[in-house]
Parts: structure tokens; sequence; C-alpha cells
């Protein structure tokens, strides 16, 4: 349960930071430039995490 505390923590640290950038990165260019940011800088780590604990839930599973 501890972990999960930690990687919660560890999320805030990380999506803080990273959405300030995102809406400062659209402030000063364009509004698609920031949504590619988020993209780039939220959406697609979390993809990418997502897919490989599943892809580690099967192999633990068999």
């Amino acid at each position: 349960m501890g972990f999960l505390y930690l990687a919660f923590f560890g999320m805030f640290l990380y999506l803080g930071p990273a959405i300030l950038l995102c809406v400062k990165v659209a402030a000063r260019t364009t509004r698609r430039m920031g949504w590619l940011m988020a993209f780039a800088l939220i959406a697609l780590p979390a993809i990418v995490l997502t897919v490989g604990g599943v892809i580690d839930a099967r192999q633990a599973a068999s």
C-alpha cells in the first residue's frame, strides 16, 4: 500500500510542472502546440505505462 502512496505522490510531482509547462507553451505559441505538448508529456507516458502494466500482468498470470 505504501507503494501506491509513493506512486501517486510522484505522479503529482510530475503532473504539476508538466501542466504548467504545457500552459506556458500554449501561451507563447499556438493552442494546438500546447495540446501537442500535453499529449506528449502527459497522455503518452500514461498510455505506455498502462500497456506495460497489462503486458507484465499477463506474463505474471501465465
